[in-house]
């Protein structure tokens, strides 16, 4: 470096040389941070992939919650465990396992649902309405006409279809057991409801109706408001839509503003924002052999029409917006489908199948004891299996 004194103040003048090494000190800096970079993102795919491909070996027993379970009990997902029922009672297992309450009744063909904390058992084609929170409590409700379905809101708002003699009827009641709405509806006018669904803050329902106009079919989706909305509207309907040789028998809020209607030969997807309006409408070309749908996603389990594919089924997975997010086929036998927090879940007599939303087949197992049920337990990795002498709290692994 060359030094010059100038007025008592020392300068200081970089020599060529000098500036050529600092440039080159900022590009090695440059060129190692690109490498950690670089470096970091490999990690992290790494783990990724890991995790979206991860392959599972055997189920282990966490607890074993019942013996000598009655063929009839159903499970439930709820919270971070599940809900066990049958026509003698319902059960709350928490996440370890734990029974947290049980509660005895007596209803033959118990329809239950849940939101929230809320739980729903409706004596289907009677008239007795159980509304249990997270801790047990119940309320009684009774409903003016035989159910024929019933669905809950997180606010534990309850909505109910119940069948007349020559009409049918929706009912809201609130949770402390007092009936907001009545809306009478008639076969001609209106059609046969065959599925309902609630949102989660209780103030719109969505209803499926099979219309029969002559000699053709129809399928009419009906949404009432029971907010702001629908207090000007006759019978509280906000919006109706008509889809010629169509049956929906599958209705479902996805969230808040969301609702996917699932067809026999189309799927529709609703936004519900406003004005209830369609967002998207996906085609149908095989017949259905099972549905599933949650809050953030629906699976398709189609018979395989490609004649070169061994596999007899192809499952089809979307998200709320109704984008394909997984297609694979498979040729796995089940009764049952469900959607968990790990995929899609298929069950058969003796055999589980578990596919995430990536198409790959986290585990598969044959048994040799008679699957009654399997469903999952809230929580990633568990689920509740009941064979013909227990009830397990099983893990991945």
């Amino acid at each position: 470096m060359d030094h010059r004194i100038k007025s008592g103040f020392s300068l200081y003048t970089n020599s060529r040389e000098a500036i050529q090494n600092s440039i080159r000190k900022k590009q090695i800096r440059k060129k190692q941070r690109l490498i950690l970079l670089g470096v970091l993102c490999a990690v992290l795919l790494a783990i990724f992939l890991a995790y979206r491909y991860r392959t599972y070996h055997s189920l282990k027993t966490e607890k074993v919650i019942a013996e000598h379970v009655d063929s009839a009990t159903k499970f439930l997902a709820y919270k971070n465990g599940s809900i066990s029922y049958n026509e003698d009672g319902i059960s709350y297992i928490d996440e370890d396992g734990k029974v947290v309450w049980e509660k005895a009744y007596s209803i033959k063909n118990p329809i239950v649902s849940y939101c929230g904390d809320y739980i729903v058992v409706a004596y289907k084609n009677g008239n007795e309405i159980l509304l249990y929170d997270s801790s047990g409590k119940v309320k009684r409700f009774s409903a003016s006409y035989a159910i024929s379905d019933v669905e809950v809101a997180e606010q534990g708002v309850i909505a109910a279809i119940l069948q007349g003699d020559d009409e049918n009827y929706i009912e809201l009641y609130d949770a402390s057991q007092k009936k907001l709405v009545t809306i009478k509806t008639t076969i001609d006018e209106n059609g046969y409801p065959l599925d309902i669904d609630l949102s989660d803050d209780g103030t719109m329902l969505a209803v499926s109706y099979l219309v029969v106009d002559g000699l053709q079919t129809k399928n009419r989706v009906a949404f009432y408001d029971f907010g702001e909305k629908g207090q000007e509207k006759e019978d509280r309907l906000l919006a109706g839509f008509d889809f010629k040789d169509t049956v929906i028998p599958k209705i479902q809020f996805m969230g808040r503003n969301t609702v996917c209607a699932i067809g026999d030969n189309k799927t529709i997807i609703f936004n519900t924002k406003d004005t209830p309006s369609k967002q998207k409408e996906i085609k149908i070309d095989s017949r259905i052999k099972s549905v599933a749908a949650d809050e953030s996603h629906f699976a398709l389990v189609l018979e395989n029409k490609k004649k070169s594919s061994k596999e007899q089924y192809l499952v089809q997975a979307y998200n709320r917006s109704g984008k394909r997010v997984m297609e694979k086929e498979i040729k796995t036998e089940f009764s049952n489908v469900y959607l968990g927090a790990d995929g899609v879940l298929f069950v058969g007599n003796y055999h589980c199948s578990m596919i995430n939303f990536a198409g790959h087949e986290m585990y598969q197992q044959n048994f040799k004891k008679r699957i009654q049920s399997m469903a999952p337990a809230g929580k990633a990795e568990r689920y509740l299996i009941t064979f013909e002498d227990k009830t397990q709290l099983v893990r991945l692994r």
